[in-house]
């Protein structure tokens, strides 16, 4: 447990600390194919909430195209530059990290869609079931859960814990837990000097409550 502790810790402290750095590199990405990806997937006008939003160019780009967004990431600068970013809805934004989201209890089982890019690879395997249910108790059900992460093993020397995800595994969790793989997608970073390659998965959440 304390592994696991640790290894969260050290991906939060060193987003936390070179946040001015990623909101930069992420605000210059090239997002147009997982965007349309969303769009082709999710319903305009809904409730969306984004986990590990970083500098909100994802919740931009969702509020312009008519999505109520929310968002929950565990950097506190990074939810300060969201606040800043949408001072209309500054209360809609939290800190709060997986595999066990401490959001508001009036948001259970609210959202149409919940948005996950570039997190799943930084949880541990032993993570993953809590890190579902989690998910699971804030998605309305017949919701959608898009998940995106990378495949490419890195090399990169930093705070970051990276899992090298089996699929196959993953995908049985979220079926174990009423979440039905509906599409999967593969494509390059939009950062053109990386050689990352994602894969963006879409499920449905057939869970009925009584």
């Amino acid at each position: 447990m304390k592994a696991i502790q640790e290894k969260l810790a050290s991906t939060i402290h060193h987003y936390e600390n070179n946040a001015d750095g990623f909101i930069a590199s992420y605000e210059s990405a090239d997002m147009s194919t997982l965007h349309r990806t969303i769009v082709d997937h999710l319903d305009k006008s809904s409730k969306l909430l984004d986990i590990g939003f970083g500098s909100g160019r994802d919740l931009a780009f969702l509020r312009e195209n008519g999505f109520d967004i929310w968002g929950a990431d565990p950097s506190e600068k990074f939810v300060a530059h969201a606040q800043r970013r949408f001072p209309d809805i500054s209360n809609h934004f939290f800190t709060t990290a997986l595999p066990n989201l401490e959001l508001p209890s009036d948001l259970k089982r609210s959202f149409d869609e919940i948005l996950l890019i570039a997190v799943w690879m930084h949880l541990p395997q032993s993570t993953y079931e809590d890190a579902i249910r989690s998910l699971c108790s804030f998605l309305k059900p017949g919701g959608t859960l898009i998940l995106s992460y990378s495949i490419t093993q890195r090399d990169e020397k930093s705070e970051r814990y990276f899992e090298d995800i089996d699929r196959e595994l993953l995908q049985n969790l979220f079926k174990k837990h009423n979440c039905h793989l509906t599409a999967s997608h593969t494509n390059s970073d939009g950062l053109n000097e990386r050689d990352i390659t994602w894969v963006t998965e879409v499920y449905t959440y057939n869970k009925e409550v009584s």
